[in-house]
């Protein structure tokens, strides 16, 4: 069973099911550092008219380019043409992305847990 991914706007934390806007910020020394943010969060921070946006997780200005929203259980038919005609290096390095955005996303959700599993275990 897959873990879902969870809202990164703080005091939300909703769990991802349906669909998610996926954002790519810019970091420090400018690499990309994406969010996922649930659909009521998207929309109570404007993301439903055209940008530009600020993120509300890091506060960074996005334009429409660098915000998508992400189907998080795809049909069969999306999976069978999504990437169909490109090459597989750019097969590879999308998937090479999507797999550190889930890193990302899950080492983070665990950070958040760990205090409270902590404060937990001194409870008893």
């Amino acid at each position: 069973m897959e873990q879902d991914l969870a809202c990164n706007v703080n005091k939300c934390g909703a769990q991802l099911t349906g669909q998610a806007l996926v954002t790519a910020c810019r970091s420090v020394g400018n690499s990309i550092l994406s969010h996922a943010i649930c659909m009521d969060c998207a929309s109570r921070h404007g993301f439903t008219s055209q940008g530009p946006y600020t993120c509300p997780v890091c506060r960074q200005p996005l334009n429409e380019s660098e915000t998508v929203r992400q189907l998080l259980r795809p049909s069969e038919e999306w999976k069978s043409v999504i990437l169909c005609g490109l090459s597989p290096t750019v097969v590879m390095e999308c998937a090479g992305r999507a797999l550190s955005f889930w890193s990302y996303q899950m080492t983070n959700q665990m950070s958040v847990l760990i205090p409270f599993f902590l404060l937990f275990i001194q409870l008893f």
